[in-house]
């Protein structure tokens, strides 16, 4: 079976927003721990009227905030350990497309010496496997099968 193309397209956005996803992930955190402490009533001014927040918004909104926090939670889990799962060949596929690199792995020199200066957005798939030093379908197979295995773990293929 074959992923749709936009589910193929979100996966990879998701890869690619990683370490933004876990600066929310943590402010979202901070967020609702910080609101579980207020006990005060506080309210907004709607027209001429005054209009308190209860503390069913007040909760409904920390729900809908934990939510969130949990599905963000389990993208970067799913990622994390795919990528932890993931050989050194791949690891490399990885960094160059959307240049992530986890679990106390970091590219070799050369490949940073050969990246520098050039922009992973503004490159070509067959750029990048000459950068690899692979060939292009072996680029693909391992960017296929880095996206496949994220979205198995996320149940979505």
């Amino acid at each position: 079976m074959k992923l749709k193309r936009a589910t193929y397209r979100h996966i990879e956005a998701e890869i690619y927003a990683y370490y933004d996803t876990l600066k929310a992930i943590e402010e979202l955190r901070r967020d609702i721990i910080l609101a579980g402490g207020m006990h005060e009533a506080y309210g907004a001014v709607v027209g001429d009227r005054y209009a308190g927040t209860s503390i069913v918004e007040r909760r409904a909104t920390k729900l809908a905030d934990s939510i969130l926090l949990r599905e963000m939670e389990r993208i970067t889990k799913a990622i994390e350990d795919v990528y932890s799962r993931a050989k050194e060949e791949c690891r490399r596929v990885v960094w160059v497309k959307y240049g992530l690199a986890l679990a106390e792995w970091q590219p070799p020199a050369e490949l940073r010496e050969k990246m520098q200066g050039r922009n992973r957005f503004d490159m070509s798939p067959d750029n990048m496997a000459e950068v690899l030093n692979v060939d292009r379908a072996t680029f693909h197979r391992y960017r296929s099968g880095f996206v496949y295995g994220i979205a198995e773990r996320l149940g979505w293929y």
